[in-house]
């Protein structure tokens, strides 16, 4: 026995070097265009619903024959355009450890060929068994499955002998989405306790999985069950370096999402026994930048105080105290950064104090770029901005003509200021106190403006969140098996329980899910009418989409280039609607086990700028089939490539798929939207799809328009079409079958300081003599309908 415990050592060993030096879990890893990496067999397709055939391995990858990679990591399908695919990183596939239970297999009886909506699934019990009790259209299912197949990354989970009805299914699930506790039990029901290989195999498991405490854990409870292996203590020490390395990947996640005061806490506390040096100098790396930042942020403070006190015009110095105070109340690790013109000459003796306060408020209100020295200007434009909260607040036309007459009068009420002051602004409204559900998580309403009434939205905020920074947003919509409620604790995680002075379960807490570790504000919105299942492709349905969005934008401090749409089920097929009917205002959309239909096979190409994420299971009825059309429209361009990933999880069918999050979050983490494209084409069939990116559509033709209950045979639909392109700088073509079109401008799509060309419909609309000017009432109504204060429009041609 010791000979073989000194090969198992050798061989965890090994495992500990290659993870070290970053070996691939398993298969060929090839990165994409976006940086993402991926795992596994690589074949080619020429379509989704075609047969793979093996890639050539030659430098040029995939056949030109087939332009679609498929990536099967045995768990999940992911399919791509071939042009995504750049390289591949590692050949060498490494051996999983692969942990074998013995179960009574049902290897006849009814085969699984569709997985209904799940109608709840009892826990893994310490053998690896479960019921999975689904809905079916004859009715109810439960089915007894059980792991058959251990590997760190995927569990084969199969259908077993009953005494009633034997169910042939093999389905696959993440091993992390096992909660530790139940996975422990299960490897250690399965592995044979008194064999010292057989234990070992679970600690090399937990190695290939990455999970580096539960190793050290493991290992540890094996040398004080076998003292004889003493030799075993120094892999101890190595695993305790693997696992604090882990623990500074977390930190480096939660400093980027804003989490300041969570990774404070965990540098100042990191265990310091065992761990390389190199990591710990990576701690005190963090722990003294935190140091400098306060040092700088008290310096900064220390410097507003002592000038505001210097200001010696009593007025001046009344006027700009409030402003001052304002600055002072918001300094922190989000913000100081906007003071940089100010701490740089804050003791520059030549300024005087006016103009040092003047590069401190004009710094803080529109960013670091644009600060000045002229107090009365900085004065003025915190009069403008005070000016500017209250239009966006202001529901009459009346009062809000009153404060743009007298903006208008004010000094620095220019556009470009204006759009400055907007980017730069808190949120115009707040929630209602109200309206708090728990930390962070808030339960509003926007105004329905129809018969239905108003919109109902959950909102959840991440740790520490401050209005001052911007944050991500996952706009969420459940679909018919599923809440609002559900939808948010699938992303942001289930609340906590908080002790109260009662007995009983506690108050709802904090979340801790996936998003808020990244730092993504979540929010589910009650979309559907009550008892409403289909999803009906409905201007009602869109309005309540739009219009909770929008309020969101106007309550909370949201990145408006960071906007990811998603849903389940019929809120995937609202979400993939959506965000093809409205392009423009996504960074990414990400439709979970949806269909396709009606509007969507007709708008592929408004997707052309859209990064698409679509997570799918096997065997949910024939949705990979029906989609398959759409999804090919999307993955066979030879040339400019659409921004799409088809995932489709082997044996799976209509579930949520907790398996895909991280690697979601590594994908919007690349995705953001940017400037609107110098060349678009869009179609549309509907009378309120008529806003893409800077030209709006008003009264398109009738004969063009389809109502969702209208006959969708392919043949009979032709769409209204929509096509813009810059020709040249400040030269713009655009054609739609409108009535009337609009046609939106701001920087980055024309200079306005240069005369401006358009054609709308080849009739020139503007000569070489005139032009288009920034225009306040444009920009703040842009900003007060939209409620998009990162890119509002500058100006607005109307033609006819």
């Amino acid at each position: 026995m010791k000979q073989h415990a000194t090969g198992q050592l050798m061989s965890l060993a090994a495992a500990l070097s290659l993870l070290v030096l970053g070996s691939s879990a398993h298969g060929q890893t090839i990165r994409l265009r976006d940086g993402r990496l991926l795992e596994g067999k690589v074949l080619a397709l020429s379509g989704v619903a075609e047969p793979p055939v093996p890639t050539t391995s030659d430098k040029d990858g995939p056949p030109r024959s087939t332009p679609i990679v498929v990536v099967d990591d045995e768990l999940r399908r992911t399919f791509i355009p071939k042009l995504t695919y750049v390289e591949v990183v590692d050949q060498v596939p490494k051996k999983l450890v692969r942990i074998r239970l013995k179960h009574q297999v049902a290897g006849s009886g009814q085969e699984v060929v569709v997985v209904g909506p799940s109608l709840g699934i009892t826990p893994f019990d310490n053998y690896g068994r479960r019921t999975y009790h689904m809905q079916l259209g004859d009715g109810p299912l439960a089915v007894v499955q059980g792991i058959t197949l251990l590997t760190p990354t995927y569990c084969r989970v199969e259908g077993l002998q009953g005494p009633k009805r034997q169910v042939v299914w093999d389905s696959r699930i993440a091993t992390s989405s096992i909660p530790i506790d139940t996975l422990l039990d299960i490897l250690r029901t399965a592995v044979d306790q008194t064999n010292l290989e057989s234990r070992l195999q679970i600690v090399r498991f937990f190695l290939q999985a990455e999970r580096y405490s539960d190793a050290r854990r493991e290992l540890q409870r094996i040398i004080a069950e076998f003292p004889e292996q003493e030799e075993l203590t120094q892999q101890v020490a190595q695993l305790q370096r693997l696992g604090a390395d882990r623990i500074l990947r977390e930190v480096d996640l939660r400093r980027e999402a804003g989490q300041h005061a969570w990774v404070r806490a965990v540098a100042q506390n990191f265990p310091t026994a065992k761990v390389s040096g190199p990591t710990l100098e990576k701690v005190r790396e963090i722990l003294q930048r935190y140091q400098r930042d306060d040092a700088r942020i008290d310096g900064v403070r220390g410097q507003i105080e002592t000038i505001a006190g210097k200001i010696t015009d009593a007025d001046h110095r009344k006027i700009a105290e409030p402003v001052l105070q304002e600055v002072l109340a918001g300094l922190s690790h989000n913000t100081v950064g906007r003071l940089i013109a100010f701490s740089q000459l804050a003791g520059d003796e030549s300024l005087t104090p006016e103009q040092r306060a003047a590069l401190a408020i004009t710094g803080w209100l529109l960013g670091p770029d644009l600060a000045e020295e002229n107090l009365a200007a900085a004065v003025s434009l915190a009069e403008v901005r005070n000016a500017v909260r209250e239009y966006l607040r202001e529901p009459q036309p009346l009062e809000r003509d009153k404060l743009l007459a007298s903006m208008i009068s004010m000094e620095g009420a220019t556009v470009p200021n204006v759009a400055a002051l907007l980017a730069n602004m808190l949120p115009p409204l707040d929630a209602p106190d109200d309206a708090e559900r728990g930390p962070g998580c808030y339960e509003l309403t926007a105004p329905g403006l129809t018969e239905d009434g108003n919109f109902r939205y959950l909102v959840q905020l991440p740790l520490e969140y401050d209005p001052h920074r911007r944050y991500p947003l996952i706009y969420a919509m459940n679909g018919g098996f599923n809440s609002p409620l559900q939808e948010l604790n699938f992303w942001a995680g289930r609340p906590a329980k908080l002790a109260n002075d009662r007995e009983g379960p506690g108050e709802p807490g904090p979340r801790n899910g996936a998003a808020m570790r990244h730092g993504y504000i979540t929010i589910a919105v009650e979309w559907q009418k009550p008892q409403q299942l289909a999803y009906e492709y409905s201007a009602r349905e869109h309005a309540a989409a739009l219009t909770c969005l929008r309020d969101a934008f106007r309550r909370f401090s949201i990145d408006t280039d960071r906007v990811y749409l998603t849903g389940h089920g019929t809120g995937g097929e609202l979400a993939w609607d959506v965000g093809q009917a409205h392009p423009d205002l996504w960074a990414g959309v990400i439709p979970f086990v949806a269909l396709g239909r009606k509007y969507i096979p007709h708008y592929w190409d408004n997707a052309r700028h859209l990064p698409l994420y679509f997570v799918a299971g096997e065997l949910d009825g024939r949705k990979m089939s029906q989609n398959a059309a759409v999804f090919d429209s999307y993955l066979k361009r030879l040339s400019n490539p659409y921004d799409c990933t088809v995932v489709e999880f082997l044996g799976r069918g209509q579930e949520p798929f907790h398996d895909e999050l991280p690697r979601l979050f590594d994908w919007m983490g690349r995705k953001q939207r940017g400037d609107a494209p110098q060349e678009f084409r869009c179609s549309t069939l509907r009378p309120w799809d008529n806003f893409f990116w800077w030209v709006e559509c008003r009264e398109l033709p009738p004969r063009l328009m389809r109502h969702p209950a209208d006959n969708w045979d392919k043949r009979s639909i032709k769409t209204a079409e929509i096509e813009a392109k810059v020709l040249s700088p400040n030269r713009l073509r655009v054609r739609t079958p409108s009535e009337q079109t609009v046609v939106w401008l701001r920087p980055g799509l024309v200079d306005f300081d240069k005369e401006i060309r358009v054609d709308v419909n080849r009739k020139k609309v503007t000569s070489r003599r005139g032009g288009l000017k920034p225009d306040l009432s444009v920009l703040l109504e842009d900003a007060r309908t939209r409620a998009d204060r990162q890119r509002p429009y500058w100006a607005k041609l109307t033609v006819p």
